[in-house]
């Protein structure tokens, strides 16, 4: 009789024991997942900071020519560069994007963002039109009108 209580006590006290181990290991899935979140790469960042502005972005596209409806952002041409300005410290760090308007893929804008650094956030929305909309018809590019 007490061997039969001490097994099923054994069994209850291993239960208990590899719920609390489980329970400990998906608290640190958890916490390190969060961590990883909070731990963004600038590129993740700014491109995070894009999405956030995308309405204000597209409304500016759309200012800029009367026939765009609706306006598609290329987030994989996100690029950051450095601004020549002829003096030895340069001109700045600008961030640009492509797009296309009205579905439709003969179509190309992109528009551009200052920032102090490679790894920065604009501080302030300012939108910048670095290359007008254009379209291709007739084997060239023409401004979209």
């Amino acid at each position: 009789m007490k061997k039969g209580k001490l097994i099923i006590l054994l069994a209850i006290t291993s239960v208990i024991a590899g719920g609390v181990i489980l329970t400990n290991q998906k608290k640190n899935i958890f916490t390190n997942d969060a961590q990883a979140s909070k731990q963004l790469s600038a590129k993740e960042k700014q491109l995070a900071y894009l999405k956030e502005q995308e309405k204000d972005m597209a409304d500016f596209v759309k200012s800029l020519s009367p026939k765009v409806d609706s306006v598609q952002f290329d987030w994989d041409s996100m690029v950051v560069g450095q601004v020549g300005n002829g003096t030895p410290q340069g001109g700045g760090y600008m961030l640009t994007l492509r797009g296309k308007v009205n579905q439709n893929e003969q179509t190309k804008f992109m528009v551009g963002f200052s920032l102090d650094n490679a790894t920065s956030t604009p501080k302030e929305f300012g939108i910048y039109e670095m290359q007008p909309i254009r379209i291709y018809r007739d084997g060239g590019w023409y401004y979209y009108d």
